[in-house]
């Protein structure tokens, strides 16, 4: 007698032990949707509060060839973000180029005209100054401190490409400390940082932000594919290169450049050829020319 009631007192602890398993795994599918429910409210929440201070830049480009009938000037689009209070905004300096004046235009509509006050080529980056007072609808964006950023850190970028304003694409930082060249000029930008948010023509002077709603870089390039298409790398320069070159842009209109007046490149093992008692795993730096 005593072991059929064994077998069964054993049924139904084996019953109610799968059915705590059961809660157990429901509650924590639950406490994971709630996660991914509160990290999906989060970034949407981040959109909401800086959607405005992003911007949309327009500039017309002269035509190439003004004695064409019908030729007119070709609009150029960018982004950029709020800097202050005052009206200034920051972009690229592909994005403004060689211009004086350019149009912005905000998420609700309102188009203003703003003069170029400082660009900085070397470093791909430019001040433009809204002329009229707007400083009560303004909400200047928090430049964060790029070198805490991690890589795997999610990150968001805001932007116009190929014209869709306000567009927002989230990723992650892929790696830090990329140096990537700058548009006809032999300089480079240092401590550049890659992310696979979606960067498209378009999305140039925008902002990549941390979840913490500061902006950490500019969003600046995005490298395509041979299709054409988007490769998973975009580029942003690094806030705190921003943070240090801006003001002096807006006091200066221009930054001044350190220079070692050398032209080098790294030494290969093919360059060690050229020299005699040289190994071929000598490392170094090769000088090819310097400026008298």
């Amino acid at each position: 007698m005593k072991r059929p009631i064994f077998m069964l007192m054993l049924a139904f602890t084996f019953i109610f032990s799968g059915v705590f398993f059961q809660v157990e795994k429901l509650e924590i599918f639950a406490q994971t949707e709630n996660e991914n429910n509160s990290s999906l409210v989060s970034i949407s929440q981040i959109f909401k509060d800086v959607q405005g201070s992003v911007v949309q830049i327009t500039r017309e480009n002269p035509s190439a060839s003004p004695d064409s009938p019908g030729d007119e000037n070709v609009t150029s689009l960018g982004s950029g973000f709020v800097f202050d209070k005052e009206g200034r905004i920051i972009t690229n300096h592909h994005v403004v180029r060689d211009s004086k004046n350019v149009d912005v235009t905000f998420i609700d509509g309102n188009r203003y005209v703003a003069s170029v006050i400082g660009s900085d080529p070397f470093n791909d980056i430019a001040v433009i100054d809204i002329s009229q007072n707007i400083s009560g609808q303004l909400n200047p964006l928090t430049l964060g401190n790029s070198s805490a950023v991690e890589i795997g850190d999610q990150v968001i970028a805001i932007g116009n490409p190929y014209g869709l304003a306000g567009s927002m694409t989230v990723g992650i930082v892929s790696q830090k400390g990329r140096l990537i060249s700058t548009e006809g000029s032999q300089f480079s930008i240092p401590s550049v940082i890659q992310t696979d948010a979606l960067i498209n023509p378009g999305n140039s002077g925008g902002p990549l932000l941390s979840i913490g709603e500061e902006v950490i870089g500019m969003n600046t390039a995005g490298v395509l594919s041979d299709s054409g298409s988007f490769s998973g790398i975009g580029l942003a320069v690094p806030s705190n290169t921003i943070s240090k070159i801006v003001p002096v842009l807006i006091n200066k209109g221009n930054y001044t450049h350190p220079w070692l007046g050398i032209s080098a490149s790294t030494l290969t093992s093919k360059l060690t050829e050229n020299f005699e008692n040289l190994s071929r795993d000598f490392k170094g730096v090769y000088v090819d020319s310097i400026i008298k």
